[in-house]
């Protein structure tokens, strides 16, 4: 009566949870890094975009990269607005008229030998320009088709949560206090929450020594990233620690290379050894800055092109079961029952409650049925390795011929139509995926009344529940010589008198049950 099969798991699909660090405007879609990342990322200073009090360069600096990436390629941007950054070769990464203000800031030494001023970060002063130009930062980009994600940069060292130049004089003669620092960093996760409520906001994590910080920027939305991926993980072995932990509370992870591939070599540091380390953690995001992407190995293009079919969550189709036939006659709307098992094949939780679309084409393509089916557990539970089962009883319309029929699946976002990429063969132009094809035949046989029962013989056939007496009565009877007196109560549980159906009934068929009382 039904059929059951493993579905194929495709090798092509992958998820394009790697980005690109500053990648060139001239790529090509045939390059190869086109083809597992999805999200140029890009840093720059506040300076670059706010260089004069009241005047933004929004258009100048995001304008062109939306535009290529986006509306030419088809992928996503990512930005973080660094404050300080000693890669820089700018004077000020801070812009000057910051300090005009009024902003008290320090001087350090970069590293092509300037000296920059770097803003005192826990100053009142700063955080207010600061927080308006998040503001404003928000009103241009938040919302925007194509924005996956912005870091928050505001505090520290390229933004990244410690203050490696700060000398324990600076830092004293500043007011810097663990608390000070806190509550800085708490305003500015607020304001980059208030600024982006449609994007997703990353903030780099740091130690434990800061996993208040994080905790809070954890019940505000924000999500987590960390660079230093080395053999040995991430700064702060962050993604056992931390990551583990707030994944399964809707937060975000995000990794990124602690060196180029170079640097990783002649400090004896092994790519694969790095990448299984990293996959050892709910990873979704990594950012694939091992050099040159025209120049990277094979090897390495290789492993970056394993590792992106792990990244963040893949849901894998593994099992399907269905009835064999579909049964038309023409008059009636015919069922087609499916029980299918699916696996969380990523290493990292989905943050997104997405249901399950099944379809049923004919043998020219047109859709005759469709069902939307939303999981008995929400997709931000199907954790990685675990199996989960989803259910659906798809009906074919009357005047549906036999022949064969072909059923596909999709995952999707209901209130969007937004369809996501499978771990399975199969995927067609429209983002459905081919899973079987079921032969449809002319129903035979009888129709109309399978099975009687009017208490004319002996009430054998029933069973009844602790404290239930039955007997058959004859006054009252409703159509033949006796009904089914039941008295008493029923005995910890539901049930009062049952018996089994003496006939054979057709899977995925449909019955009507009454009853006189």
């Amino acid at each position: 009566p039904r059929s059951a099969q493993s579905v194929a798991a495709a090798a092509s699909d992958v998820y394009k949870r790697h980005y690109l660090q500053y990648p060139p405007l001239t790529a090509k879609p045939e390059d190869w890094f086109m083809k597992i990342a999805g999200v140029a990322y890009y840093r720059m200073d506040w300076s670059d975009l706010n260089p004069e009090e009241g005047v933004y360069k929004f258009d100048e600096f995001f304008g062109p990269r939306f535009d290529f990436w986006v509306a030419q390629n088809h992928k996503r941007v990512a930005f973080r607005v660094m404050c300080q950054s000693m890669h820089s070769a700018a004077d000020y990464v801070t812009p000057k008229w910051v300090f005009d203000k009024g902003v008290p800031g320090v001087q350090h030494t970069a590293l092509r030998g300037q000296t920059q001023t770097d803003p005192v970060f826990w100053d009142a002063r700063y955080l207010e320009v600061q927080c308006e130009f998040i503001r404003k930062l928000g009103e241009y980009l938040d919302g925007r088709e194509g924005l996956e994600f912005v870091d928050i940069g505001s505090i520290g060292e390229w933004g990244e949560m410690h203050l490696a130049r700060w000398t324990p004089q600076q830092l004293a003669e500043t007011g810097f206090s663990h608390t000070r620092y806190v509550m800085a960093y708490r305003r500015i996760i607020d304001a980059f929450v208030k600024a982006f409520p449609h994007t997703q906001v990353f903030l780099n994590v740091g130690g434990q020594g800061n996993q208040t910080i994080n905790d809070y920027a954890a019940l505000r939305g924000v999500h987590f990233r960390q660079d230093g991926l080395n053999p040995a993980g991430a700064s702060y072995d962050v993604g056992n620690w931390l990551y583990k932990p707030y994944s399964r509370r809707g937060v975000v992870c995000n990794f990124e290379f602690h060196s180029g591939l170079d640097a990783m070599k002649a400090k004896g540091w092994d790519l694969q050894a790095t990448l299984d380390k990293a996959l050892e953690a709910p990873l979704s995001y990594l950012n694939t800055n091992l050099g040159n992407y025209y120049t990277l190995p094979e090897e390495a293009r290789q492993k970056l092109t394993e590792t992106a079919r792990r990244i963040g969550y893949r849901f894998v189709m593994t099992k399907l079961e269905h009835n064999a036939l579909i049964r038309l006659d023409g008059e009636h709307t015919a069922r087609l029952l499916v029980s299918s098992t699916w696996r969380n094949d990523g290493v990292a939780p989905c943050y997104e409650s997405y249901a399950v679309e099944w379809s049923v084409e004919d043998e020219a393509g047109q859709v005759v049925a469709s069902q939307v089916t939303f999981p008995n557990k929400p997709t931000t539970q199907w954790w990685p390795g675990e199996e989960q089962k989803v259910d659906a009883i798809l009906r074919l319309p009357p005047g549906c011929r036999p022949g064969m029929y072909t059923l596909k699946v999709a995952m999707l976002m209901p209130e969007t139509g937004q369809m996501i990429a499978l771990g399975n063969a199969g995927k067609d132009e429209r983002g459905r995926y081919r899973v079987t094809q079921i032969t449809a035949i002319e129903r035979t046989g009888p129709v109309g009344e399978v099975f009687r029962e009017e208490f004319e013989g002996e009430l054998e056939p029933w069973g009844l529940a602790k404290g239930i007496t039955a007997s058959l009565v004859t006054e009252g009877a409703h159509s033949g010589k006796a009904a089914l007196l039941i008295e008493g109560p029923s005995e910890g549980g539901w049930n009062y008198a049952q018996r089994r159906l003496p006939v054979t009934v057709v899977p995925a068929a449909k019955y009507r049950l009454t009853t006189w009382m």
